[in-house]
C-alpha cells in the first residue's frame, strides 16, 4: 500500500531544496528504491507543502508559468 504524500529536503550546491514524495509500500523501510517522486525539487518548502497537500487530497493539479 502507498503511504501519504511527505516533503522530503536536500541541500543542493549549498541550498536547501525541496521535493514530494510517498513511500510505494508503507510496510517496507523508507529509503530512495522505496520512493515514487512527484516532479523535481522546489525553492521553497511552502510550495512542496502546498503540493503534497493538494495530491493527498486528490484535487486537479494544473501546471504552468504563470
Amino acid at each position: 500500500m502507498k503511504g501519504p504524500w511527505k516533503v522530503t529536503s536536500n541541500s543542493i550546491s549549498g541550498k536547501t531544496m525541496y521535493g514530494v514524495y510517498r513511500q510505494v509500500d508503507v510496510e517496507g523501510v523508507d529509503h530512495s528504491g522505496n520512493r515514487e517522486n512527484f516532479g523535481g525539487y522546489l525553492a521553497e518548502r511552502e510550495w512542496a507543502e502546498a503540493l503534497a497537500e493538494k495530491l493527498n487530497k486528490g484535487g486537479e493539479l494544473i501546471i504552468g508559468n504563470y
